[in-house]
């Protein structure tokens, strides 16, 4: 019995080892060959030289426009665009290949929805309003997974890998959404400033944190890298109605929290009133115009005092223990109620 299912398990065995062998090699060879040798919808198309891209669809039509190194929204108050949704959305345009051709009837356009009247319509330019590419997104494909795309002034459509919430985004969706953006570990100071105290953290030669204000401590390690991670990679869950700093108490700051670099950058950020509707924070950076809005978890991870930071020594954390273990009442519970006798 035990070599029958030797035999078996080494019979499946060599089948893997050929399915790997041709999925890795000779079959996986063929495939990238055929992938190469699939012509580009927007042959030429370079990427360095969009300058605009235009999307237009029901209810919604944004133009985005590089200045300089930046993507701004045109007919906004000066929106950043997030880069990696304009790059995304560039790589996807160039990526766009003649590889599964749904239809070249020109009359079942309207089917697909690639067409001015039914479909996203996007326009990329270079400078001087030069056209790279133009083209109409479709209807999601039936495997809910794909769109049909058509370019313009071509009867064929192209099914393609889901591109819809790439390009059909309303202005928020297009906005940067960065609040802060740094490695983590070149922070060396954090300081944490609210109406009743100012904390104080600063990083030894050692890399561990230490409480220098208003009294000298460890620090809890992991507590105090949560929250440099946390500014360090910070993105908004929203923005405010406008740049009114009196209005979301950004002048008045229930907490500003400031971050000192290696090369002594400093990244500072004022948290405001909270938006009870929402249970979001107003906070901005003061690098940027922008007003953002954070959640209740990031606020939390941040708004930390003393006493949350404060490393227990280990002398005192046994004295505790030994104490609970004898029966004694914590310290730092509250004194049972008095009885009154009278």
């Amino acid at each position: 019995m035990k070599a029958k299912t030797t035999v078996i398990l080494f019979g499946l065995f060599i089948i893997l080892l050929v399915f790997v062998y041709l999925f890795e090699g000779p079959l996986s060879e063929q495939s990238r060959k055929k992938a190469q040798g699939v012509p580009t919808l927007f042959p030429g198309f370079a990427l360095d030289a969009a300058a605009k891209i235009a999307v237009k669809s029901t209810g919604k039509d944004v133009v985005l426009e590089k200045k300089g190194d930046a993507w701004q929204i045109t007919g906004t108050d000066g929106f950043t665009a997030d880069p990696e949704a304009v790059q995304n959305a560039l790589d996807t345009v160039a990526g766009f290949k003649r590889d599964s051709i749904a239809s070249k009837n020109p009359g079942k356009q309207d089917v697909f929805e690639v067409t001015p009247a039914k479909g996203v319509e996007v326009k990329v330019f270079a400078a001087g309003d030069t056209i790279l590419a133009h083209f109409y997104i479709g209807k999601t494909g039936a495997d809910f997974f794909s769109n049909y795309v058509r370019k313009e002034g071509s009867d064929e459509v192209l099914q393609v890998a889901a591109v819809t919430a790439t390009f059909d985004k309303t202005v928020e969706g297009w906005r940067d959404k960065t609040i802060f953006k740094f490695p983590a570990d070149m922070a060396t100071r954090l300081s944490l400033k609210t109406a009743r105290e100012e904390i104080v953290l600063e990083k030894n030669e050692k890399d561990e944190w230490h409480i220098t204000k208003p009294e000298g401590a460890q620090a809890k390690p992991e507590m105090v890298n949560t929250m440099v991670t946390t500014l360090s990679s910070l993105s908004a869950l929203g923005f405010a109605e406008d740049y009114d700093t009196a209005k979301y108490e950004i002048d008045n700051p229930q907490l500003t929290a400031t971050v000192i670099l290696k090369d002594q950058i400093e990244q500072k950020l004022h948290i405001g009133k909270k938006n009870e509707e929402k249970a979001q924070y107003y906070a901005k950076s003061e690098a940027k115009k922008t007003i953002f809005l954070i959640g209740k978890y990031q606020f939390d991870t941040i708004n930390k005092t003393v006493a949350d930071l404060k490393e227990e020594g280990k002398q005192e954390a046994a004295q505790k223990e030994a104490a609970k273990d004898a029966g004694a009442p914590d310290a730092e519970a509250p004194p049972p109620d008095s009885l009154d006798n009278d």
